[in-house]
């Protein structure tokens, strides 16, 4: 691990090829241009290979004559071209997609929402790797050194954000004039520049690089860990409303509503939804109480392949590992984050009776909502989406958390953490979620982990310093997708409302159940009736505080 940068030394032979996907509009444009241009420079060798779609692409789309100039102008293979329609199997190959604007990256990351860490668009990527430089990049071959860079970028693209969001999009020319085609052709050879050069750098001797703007990073406390975990993942939304509403909703605003990807509205197209909460009272200055479906999505370890794993099921989020609902009360002065297994058997929207993931796997976030919601009863009002490794970062910037190890943490064959009460950084925390093949015992420890995560936002070092939560709101803000509903607007009201909340008024509960039998007699997880019913009949009437007040235990 190089200690200045955060980019891991480690590189080796990958069993496969790098696989890289460019993520256009109509795949005729931009896309197939960056993909050329890519192969030219990162692909002669065979261990990248670059593909292009587009999110709304026709078969019988052509390269327009203007690219084909452009293409031809400097080399780059202007041959002919059959445009792609974007679908989840091209994402869940993919180590890296780059799209052509934040719109796109959305439309990724809603198909797949395990991919959000390697999601970025071109001219992002180009970005972070301009501010890193080659030269924290391991020696390797093309294959090793670009796996390296798109696995550093995803911790460094909030350091390095532009100064307006919208600099990280290409310009679309399609129907447009000759001006237009060069100015896009432009942007597209910048940024590919950006990321070759970086790559191998010798490139930059030859081809002068594009003016860019150059930011230099900060110095990486710690790198990541190539331990994998998925049991804390969608947690990270909440801690992020407790976070932004400490640090003052204005503040959070700003820095959030530029680093939050968007998807497009997960609600709109169900056919039918639990009835909305009766609105207060005239004249009444509480507010509604909210629910939020959080997903978290598996992250890719390093130099793993880019898949999801068995789970995977068509249509997307074969990385929901965890499933939660994160309710906040009306008087906003507590909070709950309700856990559902993963395992639970639901009722999956247009397919059997399947385990919850299945739903997000199947349906994306409106399948998800549609199985939850025909589930609990309870109307969601906003969907999240995360991955598995923010947890550790915000560990990092805490300067580590207090955890009680009931047994010696073992890595590589070496004991990491004895037994006993220890200050964990992120990675050995992570070692010690990992360390039991148990998913129940792994649950609990994700639980009390984030409770110790709360408990050390309490603390007078870390409550009084602003620096840290602004650096807590950059770290949870660049790992967050959010529905389009929660636009500027509405996450301005509902921070200003939670600026009361603190650490200490978050609770964890995870949903009661039982085992159960499938129709093809196979064993299963179903809802305990009594528990579950009285359960959500709480978070339903926004009494879900007294009730777990009054629970036994």
């Amino acid at each position: 691990m190089n200690p200045s940068s955060g980019v891991s030394t480690t590189t080796g032979a990958p069993a496969r090829p790098f696989a890289v996907l460019v993520v256009g509009t109509r795949n005729v444009c931009r896309s197939p241009a960056a993909e050329r241009l890519l192969r030219a420079r990162l692909g002669e060798h065979g261990d990248v290979v670059i593909l292009s779609a587009g999110t709304e692409a026709t078969a019988d789309g052509d390269l327009p004559a203007p690219l084909v100039e452009h293409l031809g102008s400097v080399g780059a293979d202007a041959d002919a071209h059959e445009a792609r329609e974007l679908d989840p199997e091209l994402v869940r190959s993919a180590d890296v997609v780059l799209t052509a604007t934040r719109q796109e990256r959305a439309a990724v990351v809603r198909t797949v929402p395990s991919a959000i860490r390697r999601t970025f668009t071109l001219r992002e990527l180009a970005r972070v790797a301009r501010a890193l430089g080659p030269e924290v990049l391991p020696e390797g071959d093309v294959a090793g050194r670009l796996s390296a860079l798109v696995d550093a970028a995803a911790r460094h693209r909030t350091p390095t954000s532009p100064r307006a969001a919208g600099d990280d999009d290409l310009l679309d020319p399609y129907g447009r004039d000759e001006a237009a085609y060069a100015t896009a052709f432009d942007q597209v050879l910048a940024a590919v520049e950006g990321i070759a050069e970086t790559v191998r750098p010798e490139l930059a001797a030859e081809h002068p690089a594009p003016g860019h703007d150059e930011r230099p990073l900060p110095a990486v406390r710690a790198g990541r860990s190539v331990l994998r975990t998925v049991a804390l993942a969608a947690l990270v939304s909440l801690l992020l409303l407790v976070v932004a509403g400490t640090t003052g909703a204005l503040v959070a605003v700003d820095r959030l509503d530029s680093r939050v990807q968007r998807f497009p509205d997960p609600f709109a197209d169900l056919p039918t939804r639990p009835p909305a909460p009766a609105p207060p009272a005239a004249g009444s200055t509480t507010e509604p109480a909210l629910t939020v479906l959080v997903l978290g999505a598996s992250a890719d370890d390093a130099g793993g392949d880019g898949a999801s794993g068995d789970a995977a099921g068509p249509g997307g989020a074969a990385g929901t590992d965890v499933v939660l609902l994160a309710h906040v009360a009306a008087d906003r002065r507590s909070a709950q984050v309700v856990a559902l297994p993963p395992d639970l058997h639901v009722g999956v929207p247009g397919s059997e009776p399947a385990p919850l993931r299945s739903a997000a796997a199947l349906g994306g976030p409106p399948g998800a909502v549609q199985a939850v919601e025909q589930l609990t009863g309870v109307r969601v009002d906003h969907v999240a989406l995360t991955d598995a490794e923010t947890f550790a970062r915000v560990t990092e910037t805490l300067g580590g958390v207090d955890l009680d190890v009931t047994d010696d943490v073992v890595v590589r064959g070496r004991v990491a953490v004895p037994t006993g009460r220890h200050r964990l950084t992120g990675g050995l925390a992570l070692a010690w979620m990992q360390d039991t093949d148990d998913d129940a015992a792994r649950a609990e420890r994700g639980q009390l982990w984030l409770r110790a995560i709360l408990d050390r936002l309490g603390h007078d070092d870390v409550r009084s310093d602003p620096t840290t939560w602004l650096a807590l709101l950059d770290v949870l803000s660049g790992s967050v997708a959010v529905d389009e509903g929660l636009d500027r607007g509405a996450m301005l009201g509902l921070l200003t409302s939670l600026r009361t909340l603190r650490p200490g008024d978050v609770q964890v509960v995870t949903a009661p159940t039982t085992a159960g039998t499938a129709a093809d007699g196979s064993p299963t997880v179903v809802p305990d009736p009594g528990p579950f019913a009285a359960l959500m009949d709480a978070l339903r009437s926004d009494t879900l505080d007294e009730h777990l007040a009054g629970a036994p235990g």
